[in-house]
C-alpha cells in the first residue's frame, strides 16, 4: 500500500481515546442513574448502630477521620486538580486520575453483589447505600438494613488514599527500574503488587480496622482472625491487583506524558475544552475498568466462599448493619448458610428456614 494511502487510512480511524471517552460517558450516566434512584428513593436512609455502644475512643477516631479526611481530600483536589488546570488551561495526568478516583467510589460496595461479607461501622455518618438501586442486584438488604456507606469518610478517602497509594506504586516501579536497569516490565509490576499488598495490610489491617471503621467478617482472616478487625485475604489480594493496575496507568506514559487511555489525543480536533473533556472521560473509564476487572470481579467471586462470622463481630450491632445477627432472625453468612436475596427463603439464627414477609 502506498505510504500516502496508509497515512490517510490512519487519519480516518477513530482515535482510541474517543472510544475510551464514550465508555467514560456511559459510566457517568450509569452512576447518575443509580445515585439518582438512591437519593430520591426509600433506600436513602441511615442504618442505625443498634443497641451496642461503641467505645469512646472508637467514636473519637471515626469523627476525627471524617473531619480530617474531608480536609485532606479538598487539599488534594485543589493542589492536583484545580490549581494545575487553572494554571495550564488543561488538567494534569494526576488531576485526571483523581477525578476518576473520586467517582470510582461508586464501586466500593460492589463486592457484596452475591453475599454480604463486609460491613461498615454504622456509627459513621451514613444514608445506607445505593446497592439495592443497582439493576439486577442480588444480595439481601433494604432501607435501614444494608451496607452503610459512610459518605463523609469513604468518599474523601477514595480521593486521597487512592492517590497516595498510586503515587507510592509509581515510586516503587521507578525505584525498581533505577536499581535494576535490566528488570522486565512484568517483574516491575509483580514487585509493585507486593508493595501494594503490604501497603493495604498496614493501612487497613493495622490502622483503620482496629480503630473500628469496617469489618470483613465473611473473609478468610490473615490477621486477627477471631476479632471484629479480622483482615481478610479476599481484600488484600484484589486491592493489590487494583492498586498495581492504577499505578501502571500512571507510570507507563508516552513521551508527551499521556497515559494509555489517552492514545490518539494528538489526532483530536476542536477546542481545548472539548479535548479536556474527552481526556477526562477516557481516564475516568480506564480507572473504572481497572477497578472493576482487578478488584470488583475477583473480590465478588472470592467471597462466594465465605467463612463464619466471628462472635466478636456479631456481638457488636454497629457492625451487623441490621443484615443478620442480634436484632434480626437471619443467620450471618458462612459456609453452611445459603445465599439469600430479598425474595428468597433464608436461614434463621436457630438453623431453621424462613420466608420473607
Amino acid at each position: 500500500m502506498p505510504a500516502g494511502t496508509a497515512s490517510t487510512l490512519d487519519a480516518d480511524r477513530t482515535p482510541p481515546i474517543k472510544m475510551m471517552a464514550f465508555g467514560g460517558l456511559l459510566v457517568v450516566l450509569f452512576i447518575s442513574y443509580v445515585w439518582g434512584r438512591w437519593v430520591t428513593g426509600p433506600n436513602f436512609a441511615p442504618v442505625p448502630p443498634g443497641p451496642t455502644p461503641a467505645p469512646g475512643w472508637m467514636i473519637f477516631a471515626l469523627r476525627s477521620f471524617e473531619i480530617g479526611g474531608i480536609a485532606l481530600a479538598l487539599f488534594v483536589l485543589w493542589r492536583f486538580v484545580v490549581r494545575p488546570w487553572r494554571r495550564d488551561g488543561r488538567p494534569s495526568t494526576d488531576g485526571l486520575l483523581i477525578i476518576g478516583f473520586a467517582t470510582v467510589w461508586f464501586q466500593d460496595p460492589f463486592s457484596t453483589y452475591y453475599v454480604n461479607w463486609f460491613t461498615y461501622n454504622t456509627n459513621l455518618v451514613n444514608f445506607g447505600s445505593w446497592v439495592q438501586d443497582v439493576p439486577g442486584w442480588v444480595s439481601y438488604g433494604g432501607p435501614g438494613h444494608t451496607i452503610a456507606e459512610p459518605i463523609l469518610f469513604i468518599g474523601p478517602s477514595y480521593v486521597y488514599f487512592l492517590f497516595l497509594g498510586v503515587v507510592f506504586g509509581t515510586w516503587a516501579m521507578k525505584t525498581i527500574k533505577q536499581r535494576l536497569p535490566h528488570v522486565q516490565v512484568w517483574q516491575q509490576i509483580a514487585l509493585c503488587f507486593v508493595a501494594m499488598c503490604v501497603l493495604d495490610l498496614v493501612c487497613e489491617g493495622l490502622i483503620w480496622m482496629p480503630l473500628g471503621f469496617w469489618s470483613y467478617p465473611g473473609g478468610h482472616g490473615i490477621l486477627f482472625p477471631n476479632t471484629y478487625h479480622k483482615f481478610a485475604l479476599e481484600e488484600m489480594i484484589p486491592i493489590g491487583f487494583m492498586f498495581t493496575g492504577l499505578s501502571a496507568l500512571r507510570y507507563f506514559r508516552d513521551d508527551r506524558g499521556y497515559t494509555l487511555a489517552e492514545r490518539g489525543v494528538s489526532r483530536l480536533g476542536g477546542s481545548t475544552r472539548r479535548i479536556n473533556v474527552i481526556r477526562m472521560l477516557a481516564v475516568l473509564f480506564a480507572v473504572h475498568a481497572i477497578t472493576f476487572v482487578l478488584y470488583t470481579i475477583p473480590a465478588s467471586w472470592a467471597v462466594t466462599h465465605p467463612v463464619a462470622w466471628p462472635e466478636d463481630t456479631m456481638s457488636r450491632s454497629y457492625f451487623t448493619s441490621g443484615l443478620c445477627g442480634e436484632g434480626t432472625d437471619r443467620a450471618c453468612s458462612g459456609p453452611a448458610v445459603p445465599f439469600a436475596t430479598n425474595e428468597s427463603a433464608y436461614m434463621t439464627r436457630d438453623g431453621g428456614i424462613a420466608h420473607p414477609r
